[in-house]
């Protein structure tokens, strides 16, 4: 399953559009940015969002203008015995 990684330059924008996303009841979850899509600007923190909730994720960026690096596609980097993450 492809899923959603929003990328940060600091964890403070993550932290803050984590807490935005919560409020607006958007699914996201604290994870770390995968090794793949790492950018020289990317601080290893990401938001995973799932296919089903990443137009309300970017609805909520834009009304917000939340600060955030990039948003990534990827087929799904968990691992179900070694990924845990709140």
């Amino acid at each position: 399953m492809t899923r959603y990684y929003i990328l940060f330059e600091n964890y403070d924008q993550g932290l803050a559009l984590h807490d935005l996303l919560d409020s607006a009841g958007v699914a996201n979850r604290i994870a770390p940015a995968p090794a793949a899509a790492r950018g020289r600007l990317c601080c290893g923190m990401s938001l995973l969002v799932t296919p089903d909730d990443i137009e309300a994720a970017k609805e909520v960026i834009s009304k917000n203008n939340a600060v955030y690096h990039s948003i990534v596609p990827m087929e799904d980097q968990l691992k179900a015995r070694r990924d845990r993450y709140c």
